[in-house]
């Protein structure tokens, strides 16, 4: 499904910042019930807001909130994500506590899962046992012919491959499901980590040799060379995968296909087996995002030896499970992924470990507790109001456009009354109370979560959409607009302070969350998300004149970013940055 989020955007970038920054004791203001909305103590009047409003509104601030060591960054995402952690975290002790919680209810859940991520000992001393069965899948591959199938068993478990089929929305027909095929199986962020020249490139390489094999070491399983071997792998993977800014055009990545003519192509790939072993019911058709890749990976099962692809599917299970194992794996991971790929110095608490864990597979049921203590329903009708407001303003903004003719004016004035929206949390909740969790089989819990959601994902096969659906959990501080559902979603995790709170002035809530919702509202226009009409179809609705100047001035803007040099050396992709930058 097409989404943009906030997630690592400044947003209104100034604006945003300068009201919306909070001090450390303003952190604490954020757990009662009459938050600081500005604190003009942030500010430093010593610059002038015309040449440095950056440094003017906030520059205090800065002086007195450096980076910390367990983080990457520290802005007002990080503030309010500190804020809500301490929220979630007295809701999950309180929940530990709950002796008598009923099997199969969100409290019973939440604190067997959180128990058994506590658990550290008991897992340690499972060691590799709970994940043995994985192993011998792979090892049961004996031959090409036999990967496809098993390639199907592993995904519901969550180890990934180098085939990524999925149910998602039908782009062109947003009423009904899709599934689609998509590239995969890298394991670093993107291809140019594998492809690129540059100097850093080349020693992420290096650390992500050294890496794979201190896990393997640490697995007690393969030999000294393996690390190399898997990034030779996954370098021919980065080869055929698409390059990011291809992977954003719309129309570049709705292909379909009746599936047997599709899966007919093949020598070497059996898509039916696959699906077959992965659970799939039948269905007829499917878009395949990156054509190309496909037969890519086709090439590659004919090319690379069996046992090669037996030792990365072994990678893949280390890597998808190893950090729960015990605390050498999980450090081991940390070193890599978060001090060499992100510049994070420190690990979080046990603690905050823990509840990230807890929060990252039981999102929903624990936003449930979450909303019930910290988004009042006045909450919602105010933000609804907001939404509204800003509405009008856009469609003041599209009806003064000089450079759009009428008739284009009509139907983007269509598809802004159609837009949609969700506030808070959904309005029906996900029914769990049939998984089964027990507090002392952690690697087994993260199977059961797992296997529950892929059933989920697969119920949707055949079955017309639910718009009712979130696609964030209710306690995320981001926000998101989607293409196929023409809808702006507000999660409660970001309608919180500094963003918002129904307390504060209007200017600090139009400036705060009056920001984010702006955001969203212009990813329904911008170079991608205008080419979906009011239904949420990817459909052409405008003149190829005002479609020609549209993109005349969005390739000035994609000069203007691409002179932005961030580094010595390197300048901001334009193109790829454009739908934000809009």
């Amino acid at each position: 499904m097409k989404k943009h989020s906030l997630k690592s955007v400044l947003l209104a970038g100034v604006a945003l910042l300068a009201f919306s920054q909070c001090t450390k004791d303003q952190k604490e203001e954020t757990m009662t019930d009459q938050p600081v909305a500005f604190d003009v103590n942030d500010m430093d009047s010593s610059h002038k807001p015309c040449e440095n409003f950056y440094a003017y509104s906030i520059g205090n601030w800065q002086k007195e909130n450096p980076v910390p060591s367990t983080e990457s960054r520290w802005m007002s995402f990080n503030i309010l994500g500190e804020a809500n952690k301490a929220k979630l975290q007295i809701i999950l002790d309180e929940t530990a506590e709950k002796k008598d919680a009923v099997k199969g209810s969100s409290a019973q859940i939440i604190r067997d899962y959180y128990l058994s991520v506590l658990d550290t000992n008991g897992t340690a001393e499972l060691g590799m046992q709970p994940i043995h069965h994985l192993f011998d899948l792979i090892n049961s591959i004996q031959k090409t012919e036999d990967m496809s199938g098993i390639l199907g068993k592993l995904k519901p478990l969550g180890v990934g491959g180098p085939i990524g089929i999925h149910v998602g929305v039908d782009r062109k027909n947003s009423n009904t499901h899709l599934t689609s095929a998509s590239q995969t199986g890298m394991s670093l962020p993107d291809r140019d980590y594998y492809l690129g020249a540059d100097d850093k490139m080349v020693n992420f390489r290096e650390k992500y040799v050294e890496h794979v094999n201190a896990m393997f070491e640490i697995a007690e399983m393969g030999d000294s060379n393996m690390g190399q071997r898997i990034l030779q792998l996954e370098t021919k993977i980065a080869e055929i995968c698409w390059p990011k800014q291809e992977l954003r055009v719309a129309e570049k990545t709705y292909n379909k296909f009746q599936l047997e003519d599709w899966v007919s192509g093949f020598e070497n790939l059996d898509i039916m087996a696959y699906l077959n072993g992965a659970g799939f019911p039948e269905f007829t058709e499917i878009n395949v995002s990156q054509p190309s890749f496909y037969e890519g990976i086709d090439q590659m099962f004919a090319d690379v030896a069996v046992e090669e692809w037996k030792h990365w599917l072994r990678w893949k299970t280390i890597q998808s499970y190893g950090s729960g194992i015990n605390a050498d794996f999980e450090k081991e991971s940390f070193g890599f992924w978060s001090t060499t790929l992100r510049g994070v110095q420190k690990m979080k608490s046990r603690q905050e470990r823990a509840l990230r864990r807890v929060n990252g597979a039981l999102g929903e049921p624990l936003g449930k507790l979450f909303v019930e203590k910290h988004f009042p329903e006045e909450s919602k009708a105010y933000v609804s109001e907001m939404i509204e407001n800003l509405r009008s303003a856009y469609r003041e903004s599209i009806q003064n456009l000089e450079w759009m003719g009428d008739s284009t004016k009509e139907k983007a004035l269509k598809k802004l009354a159609s837009f949609t929206y969700k506030i808070g949390y959904p309005d029906k909740w996900e029914d769990y109370s049939s998984l089964d969790i027990n507090p002392d089989t952690y690697i087994a819990n993260i199977m059961s979560i797992r296997i529950f959601k892929y059933k989920l994902m697969l119920e949707k096969i055949n079955e017309p959409v639910d718009k009712t659906d979130w696609h964030m959990s209710p306690q995320t501080i981001n926000a998101y607009y989607s293409s196929v559902g023409n809808e702006v979603v507000f999660p409660a995790g970001i309608l919180q302070p500094p963003f918002f709170h129904s307390s504060f002035d209007d200017a600090i809530n139009y400036g705060g969350i009056g920001a984010v919702i702006g955001h969203e509202f212009t990813h329904g226009f911008d170079d991608q998300g205008s080419k979906y009409d009011w239904n949420g179809n990817l459909n052409n609705w405008w003149t190829d004149e005002d479609r020609a100047r549209f993109d005349s001035l969005s390739a000035k803007l994609v000069d203007q970013y691409n002179a932005v040099e961030v580094l010595p050396g390197k300048f901001i992709n334009g193109k790829m940055t454009l739908g934000e930058n809009i």
